[in-house]
């Protein structure tokens, strides 16, 4: 389909733009008479669905987290990008991949009767038809899979949506979403290790959100060390506090003490569990002093509403 010359020029074009190994450029370019938009859509259709035939069944545990939040802080996104080797999830492919996957759950639409503040967890299907930049997540991971030729896959995706109101039910917006991404991949992307955000509320944010925001991004840094399992005590279910209060039971079935005294002991040890599982209730790990979580974002007009939390 063309001299030599210019043959290999476009092979050394076509495999640089897509990754994928020289004898699979050598026949897309073959199949489509040198027509190097032709060849990208034969690489993906025909190396991806190789690739994926190939690769099916092979254990995918490694990966990256990423996030994206809108400019105006009312909307993020975090999502978890899984690969095979931990060299495969630090290529630029990858963190490409994985960008892109969390630009584009920022745009998923909200779900009808859906309540804004809180998470919304994609479907895999709804995932890969989201577009970011005109490319879906689906055309995307298969270009990766060319390039990368590994087993990739989209694990989880959750946007999150502030309410935009205050308490009071007027128009001003006092809440913010902040992210903050721990072992980033390199020092331009929002693609690490782990990820947190939060939901940050109150007239801090109204009076300064660059102190709020800045504030944010302590809490979220927290929840990837502290890893809290809920909110606040009311978020605690129910069967999982009566079950803790029975296994305390169990424990001092046999102790002399007073009815009275039990209680008392059972109540202070509710407390640490929340003190242990709670964000609110526990020791801020990131602020000086390490003060309670509710207390530090207090002296700072603040409170949290909600948080996010992935890691690999």
């Amino acid at each position: 389909f063309a001299s030599s010359s210019s043959t290999m020029s476009l092979l050394k074009d076509l495999r640089s733009m897509s990754g994928a190994p020289i004898v699979d450029c050598k026949k897309a370019l073959a199949e489509t008479d040198g027509d190097m938009d032709q060849a990208l859509d034969w690489l993906r259709r025909h190396g991806a669905a190789k690739a994926s035939k190939k690769l099916t069944g092979r254990d995918a545990s490694e990966g990256l987290v990423a996030c994206a939040v809108s400019s105006d802080g009312t909307m993020a996104s975090m999502v978890k990008i899984s690969s095979e080797t931990d060299f495969a999830g630090k290529s630029d492919a990858f963190v490409k991949l994985a960008t892109h996957v969390a630009e584009a759950t920022l745009t998923a639409p909200q779900e009808k009767n859906g309540q804004p503040q809180q998470p919304q967890e994609l479907t895999s299907e709804s995932i890969l038809a989201l577009e970011y930049q005109s490319k879906s997540v689906q055309i995307a991971l298969e270009e990766a899979i060319v390039a990368i030729r590994e087993n990739l896959g989209v694990t989880s995706a959750v946007k999150m949506t502030t309410n935009g109101k205050n308490d009071n039910d007027n128009d001003i917006n006092n809440s913010m979403l902040v992210a903050y991404v721990h072992g980033k991949v390199d020092g331009t992307s929002n693609a690490g290790s782990a990820a947190a955000i939060v939901e940050i509320a109150g007239e801090g944010v109204v009076k300064d959100p660059q102190t709020a925001n800045e504030a944010g991004k302590k809490l979220a840094m927290h929840v990837v060390a502290a890893k809290p399992l809920y909110l606040d005590p009311q978020s605690v279910p129910e069967e999982i506090i009566a079950k803790e209060k029975s296994i305390l039971e169990e424990q001092i079935a046999d102790s002399k003490k007073p009815p009275e005294v039990l209680e008392k002991i059972i109540n202070g040890k509710i407390r640490k569990f929340f003190a242990e599982t709670c964000l609110t209730e526990q020791e801020h790990m990131v602020e000086e002093g390490n003060p309670k979580v509710s207390k530090a974002l207090k002296d700072q007009g603040l409170t949290v509403k909600s948080f996010q939390l992935m890691f690999i």
